[in-house]
């Protein structure tokens, strides 16, 4: 690290983390202003428990990122951003200035991406970091920003207005993505969102389109979670195909061009993939096609890690394993399957990685797909040889290309429920991991 001078004092400044963030961070959620320059002089005017707090959130949540060309897996950054954070959370943000406001919320947000990246066993839970980072947004009103057209078109990119209202689309977006995906009740309600046609300047291209995506996406986790039960997420799920049409339309003309509008046409597949899995009534054919298209895309050299890979991965996964069961479907689905976890091994810049994380939640899920298939041995334990439990050596027991313990011809053996949609909507499909 290198040290930096303000007139608050000396802070410590790794120019290589805060590249990494924008390389692997920034061109999905540009939280952080365009300018390191900038980013780095508003450091400097902050007091130093704020700074600190916000500098140690950073570094763990570029170090949490499987792409991340730093060394291992670290908590200890994340530990003592918790402990920083809660110390300034005594602080009334009052008596903060707003843009000292602005720095504690992109730490909590930073917080929040790294829970999330650090799977389900994340303490403490991504919801808590995103709910504090609502609560704070409120209190700052940002939700009720209504920035003049013409100042979202024009005028400096890193503006405490324009930063504020990066911050709120980021935090709606992620609350989305988390509602949807643990089959839990959204923070920010529908009818505190409102994207305009001049927020594409602020956000950019793709996380504008992300944004429209999310709003979508928000529609499908209300009917989920809704505590009457009287909205039909069948109906729903309906609807939703019409809204990611009229998407699609407005944006597959873009797909083609390279960059950061091949996230957009994950998100899009994501979605459309969520939507047919939560109707009632879906023929496994028409499942199929979102997966694999999910697949191809997350295995392509040209398609970078993002703090969003993980979901699609999951949810691909998720239907590749059921449509492993239908006839129709075996063959493509598992040539999915292992060309999933072939890009998911490949992922990792750095031989150490987080084996409690995500990967440790999707190799679980594998074996315990492959156990009622071929038995999971005497005293329900595995029977995969020691030394042979990579992504990839499972995927392979799990849909039957070769195990140890292979049935023999005539024998039958238990199969899970086809297309369990129940525990997908209960628990969502990064929930459903860890079941």
């Amino acid at each position: 690290m290198n040290p930096t001078s303000s007139e608050h004092g000396v802070f410590d400044w790794d120019d290589e983390l805060v590249n990494q963030y924008y390389e692997l961070i920034h061109p999905t959620f540009p939280l952080l202003p365009e300018s390191k320059s900038n980013l780095q002089s508003r450091l400097a005017e902050a007091p130093a428990s704020m700074r600190d707090a916000f500098l140690e959130a950073l570094y763990s949540t570029v170090r949490s990122s499987p792409a991340s060309r730093a060394r291992g897996v670290s908590t200890s950054n994340a530990r003592r951003a918790s402990d920083l954070i809660i110390s300034a959370q005594f602080e009334s943000p009052t008596t903060r200035s707003h843009r000292d406001n602005l720095i504690y919320l992109q730490t909590l947000i930073l917080m929040g991406l790294e829970a999330d990246n650090h799977g389900p066993d994340s303490s403490p839970p991504r919801a808590a970091w995103l709910g504090a980072a609502v609560g704070l947004v409120y209190n700052m009103k940002l939700h009720s920003n209504r920035l003049p057209r013409e100042k979202l078109q024009t005028g400096d990119p890193d503006s405490d207005e324009k930063l504020g209202r990066r911050a709120w689309w980021v935090l709606v977006v992620l609350d989305r993505w988390h509602a949807i995906s643990t089959s839990s009740p959204l923070f920010i309600p529908d009818s505190s969102v409102a994207l305009l046609v001049e927020d594409q300047n602020v956000l950019g291209v793709a996380l504008y389109h992300i944004t429209r995506l999310s709003c979508i996406m928000g529609h499908l986790a209300e009917s989920l979670t809704a505590a009457d039960g009287e909205i039909s997420t069948a109906y729903t799920s309906r609807l939703l195909r019409g809204e990611l049409e009229r998407f699609r339309e407005t944006v597959e003309p873009l797909w083609a061009q390279k960059g950061s509008l091949g996230l957009v046409e994950l998100a899009y597949y994501h979605v459309k993939l969520l939507s047919l899995r939560h109707a009632s009534r879906t023929d496994p054919i028409q499942l199929l096609g979102p997966a694999i298209r999910i697949t191809d895309i997350l295995s392509s050299a040209q398609n970078p890690t993002t703090p969003l890979s993980h979901h699609f991965a999951a949810l691909a996964l998720g239907a590749l394993l059921d449509l492993a069961d239908f006839e129709e479907t075996k063959k493509d689905a598992c040539a999915g399957i292992e060309k999933l976890i072939d890009a998911l091994e490949k992922r990792w810049t750095t031989p150490e990685r987080d084996e409690d994380g995500w990967d440790k939640a999707i190799k679980e899920l594998i074996e315990r797909r492959r156990q009622p298939r071929y038995g999971a041995g005497g005293g329900g334990g595995s029977d995969v040889p020691r030394g042979h439990g990579s992504l990839q050596h499972l995927a392979e027991l799990a849909v039957g290309e070769r195990s140890p313990t292979a049935p023999t011809s005539g024998t039958n053996y238990p199969t899970l429920p086809h297309l369990d949609m129940a525990r997908l909507q209960r628990h969502g499909y990064l929930g459903s991991l860890v079941l």
